[in-house]
């Protein structure tokens, strides 16, 4: 019954804008007896007369006044309502897996990225865990969506393209340069103790630095390793010893005296992430969405 009230309504709607029976049968392709008999419908179902017809023209009741101010837009409503339903069923929901390593969970944009995502899809749910094994990248049962990895994984199951890249600054506190001396060239650090960051399982004991226009591989040691680079921060802000560590994670520091950078001469090799997917044919909508977040905020190509 409200099926047929609407569509009379509708019909209604039209009459009025064309200012006649004929003029509304026309356009919807009905006859006008069809088209008054349904108008006629619509005042019995609602108990009042909605149009005074004379031979001339039509005019409405104060009932039909009322009815065509709230209604006129009607159809439009109805098809920008109904378009808003669909496109609401259609957005991605679910939940998305993510795995990062290194140093990207201390990254603030990164994790605002992640925050505009959940607000602007709030059906999608995030799983965030971190990783420091590339043994933890699961090719049989793939527990992740998405992985953040620190180097390229590109195989025949896997692949990888470049995200960003972070600047890279050795740094360490006044102290422990006043106790220890600063290195004048990267061969100094051999004879410092470096903070290293553990990662896949092994510490990092080369670290890359240009030297004269190339990459070279300063190999150093240290009594401290740790997978989370936020308690090298803390540690080097301590005066334990050296620490090759993002900028953005030491800003702060730089900038209140806590750290200073040493071997400004010397650009260390930027620390890469890389967004590293399984080689699927068919991307669930989640995933998809989700990495075209990324790209609308990063030049990548995926």
């Amino acid at each position: 019954m409200h099926q047929h009230v609407i569509s009379n309504i509708s019909l209604f709607i039209e009459v009025i804008n064309c200012n006649s029976f004929s003029g509304a049968a026309k356009k919807l392709g009905l006859s006008k007896p069809s088209v008054s008999r349904r108008v006629n419908e619509l005042e019995i179902y609602l108990k009042t007369q909605l149009i005074k017809r004379t031979t001339r023209k039509l005019s409405l009741t104060e009932s039909g006044k009322l009815l065509y101010e709230r209604c006129q837009n009607f159809d439009s409503t109805i098809t920008t309502v109904l378009q808003e339903i669909t496109e609401l069923n259609d957005r991605p929901k679910g939940t998305l897996q993510i795995a990062f390593s290194s140093y990207l969970s201390n990254d603030v944009k990164i994790n605002k990225i992640i925050a505009d995502f959940m607000l602007a899809y709030p059906g999608i749910s995030i799983e965030l865990q971190s990783f420091t094994s590339s043994n933890d990248i699961d090719l049989i049962q793939k527990k992740f969506h998405l992985y953040f990895t620190d180097n390229d994984m590109t195989s025949a199951s896997l692949k990888s393209e470049l995200l960003l890249t972070y600047p890279i600054k050795l740094c360490a506190s006044p102290s422990y340069l006043q106790a220890h001396g600063q290195p004048q060239h990267p061969n100094d650090l051999r004879d410092h103790n470096c903070l290293l960051h553990y990662l896949y399982e092994k510490p990092i004991t080369d670290w890359e630095i240009n030297v004269d226009g190339a990459i070279r591989n300063i190999s150093v040691k240290g009594n401290l390793h740790s997978s989370r680079t936020h308690f090298l921060v803390k540690m080097a802000c301590y005066g334990t010893g050296i620490a090759m560590l993002p900028e953005f994670m030491i800003t702060k520091h730089l900038h209140n005296g806590g750290l200073m950078t040493i071997l400004n001469d010397y650009e260390c090799n930027g620390s890469k992430v890389y967004l590293t997917t399984y080689r699927e044919r068919d991307r669930p909508k989640k995933l998809s969405t989700f990495i075209n977040h990324l790209k609308s905020i990063y030049t990548v190509r995926i």
